[in-house]
C-alpha cells in the first residue's frame, strides 16, 4: 500500500500539469513555437501530444496494470523535460516554463526541483506488482487512445480549421473606408502595402495574437509590410506594458474611441488586416493567423 501511495502522487500530479496545460492551451503553443524548431502546425500538434502522454502517464500510475511500463514511461518523460529545463537555465532563460500551464508560474530551476521531487516519490514504487486486471493490453491501448482523442476533440488544433475561424464579417468595410475617408483612421492604412492590427490592451487573445504575429514574420511566415496598430482608447492609453511583454513592434500606432473600434470590427478583436492598395487582400482573428 505504501508503495502504491508513492505512485499515486506523481500521477495525481501528471494529471493535474496536463489538465492545466489543456487550460491554457494557447499559451503552451506558443512557448513550444517560440524557439524556432517547429512550424507553427507543428507546435500545435505536439503540444497536444506532451498533454496527452501526461493523462496516460498519469492514468498507468495509478492504475497500476503495467507498474515497469509507467515506471519508465516517467522517468524518460521527466529526464526528457529535464534536459530541456537544464538548457534553459544554461541560456539564462528564467520565464515560465508552463510545467503548469498558466495555473502556476514556475522558472526552469523551479521545475527541475520539481521533477526531482517527482523522481524521487517514483523510486519507492518500482518494485510494486501490478493489480490484476483482465485484457491488460485493451486497457493500456485505452489509456493512450481516449487521452489523445479526448484532447484533440476537447481542443482541435487551430490549423484543422483556419476556414472556419475565418467570416466575412469579422470587419464592417464601409464602416472602415468611412473611417479613414474622415481621418478617425489614418490614410495610410489604404497606401501601398500595410497590415493593420486592431487590439485592445487589456485583451490577453490581442496580447498573443502580437507575439505570434512577431514569431511569424521573424521567420518569414507572414507579410513582411509594415505594421500600423489601432488600439481602442480606454483607460489606460499606454501601450508601452503591451509592447514589452508581447515584444510587438509596430511602425505606426493609433488610438480610436472604443465605440468606433467595436463598430469597425464588428465586436470582436484581435482583428489583423493585410492591406494592398487600400483592398484588403486578407483578414485574421487570432485562431486563423498563420
Amino acid at each position: 500500500m505504501i508503495k502504491y501511495v508513492f505512485r499515486v502522487l506523481p500521477g495525481i500530479l501528471f494529471l493535474i500539469s496536463a489538465t492545466a496545460k489543456l487550460a491554457g492551451i494557447d499559451a503552451f503553443e506558443l512557448y513550444l513555437f517560440s524557439f524556432g524548431w517547429f512550424p507553427l502546425g507543428t507546435s500545435y500538434l505536439l503540444a497536444r501530444l506532451v498533454i496527452a502522454a501526461e493523462y496516460t502517464l498519469g492514468i498507468l500510475l495509478i492504475a497500476n496494470f503495467y507498474p515497469k511500463l509507467s515506471f519508465w514511461g516517467s522517468v524518460a518523460m521527466l529526464g526528457g523535460f529535464s534536459v530541456f529545463l537544464a538548457w534553459l537555465l544554461l541560456a539564462g532563460n528564467h520565464d515560465n516554463c508552463h510545467c503548469f500551464g498558466e495555473w502556476v508560474d514556475l522558472s526552469p530551476g523551479q521545475s527541475l526541483l520539481k521533477n526531482a521531487v517527482l523522481l524521487a516519490l517514483l523510486i519507492p514504487g518500482a518494485g510494486i506488482k501490478p493489480f490484476r486486471i483482465r485484457r491488460k493490453p485493451w486497457w493500456l491501448a485505452a489509456a493512450i487512445v481516449v487521452p489523445l482523442a479526448a484532447v484533440l476533440i476537447a481542443s482541435p488544433p487551430d490549423n484543422w480549421r483556419y476556414d472556419s475561424y475565418t467570416s466575412r464579417d469579422m470587419v464592417n468595410e464601409p464602416v472602415f473606408r468611412e473611417a479613414v475617408e474622415s481621418g478617425m483612421l489614418p490614410h495610410s492604412v489604404v497606401e501601398g502595402d500595410h497590415v493593420v492590427c486592431f487590439y485592445s490592451l487589456k485583451c490577453n487573445f490581442c496580447r498573443m495574437s502580437a507575439r505570434k504575429l512577431m514569431m511569424l514574420r521573424e521567420r518569414g511566415d507572414f507579410s513582411g509590410a509594415p505594421i500600423i496598430a489601432i488600439i481602442g482608447r480606454g483607460e489606460d492609453t499606454d501601450p508601452n506594458p503591451f509592447l514589452e511583454e508581447t515584444g510587438f513592434r509596430p511602425d505606426e500606432i493609433h488610438f480610436i474611441e472604443p465605440a468606433d473600434f467595436l463598430h469597425i470590427t464588428n465586436g470582436s478583436m484581435p482583428l489583423i488586416l493585410v492591406m494592398h492598395d487600400g483592398a484588403i487582400v486578407e483578414k485574421f482573428n487570432y485562431r486563423s493567423l498563420h
